[in-house]
């Protein structure tokens, strides 16, 4: 039984759900707002929430790759896969619109010193 858990399609599940699930916890914690006012800690809490869901996210997917058929597991190596480019692009708009709200601020700081 132990031999169908560490196939090449149960480690990629693996691995998949530790990814989806660190960016769920870290975008949980964006939405409640977990490092407000925290100072430097903030990014400690927030890193924080996504590993506690990434070690949720690998119990999980060995009880999953335990219980399920092959094919279940290819589906799920596939979703997930969706799951994780949706919140890299997710987390790349949301540095896009960061940014440009930081070259707005500093145009219109350098244009209140002329």
């Amino acid at each position: 039984m132990a031999h169908r858990m560490v196939k090449p399609y149960n480690l990629l599940l693996y691995l998949l759900a530790i990814l989806t699930s660190f960016f769920a916890g870290l975008s949980y914690a964006a939405m409640i707002d977990a490092g407000k006012d925290q100072g430097l800690a903030a990014a400690a809490i927030v890193l924080g929430y996504g590993v506690i869901a990434a070690v949720i996210g690998l119990i999980v997917a060995l009880f999953v790759a335990h219980q399920v058929r092959r094919k279940t597991i290819f589906r799920l190596n596939v979703i997930l896969t969706f799951c994780i480019a949706a919140f890299a692009g997710y987390f790349y708009l949301t540095y896009l619109e960061r940014q440009k709200a930081k070259a707005e601020s500093r145009y219109e700081t350098e244009q209140g010193m002329d």
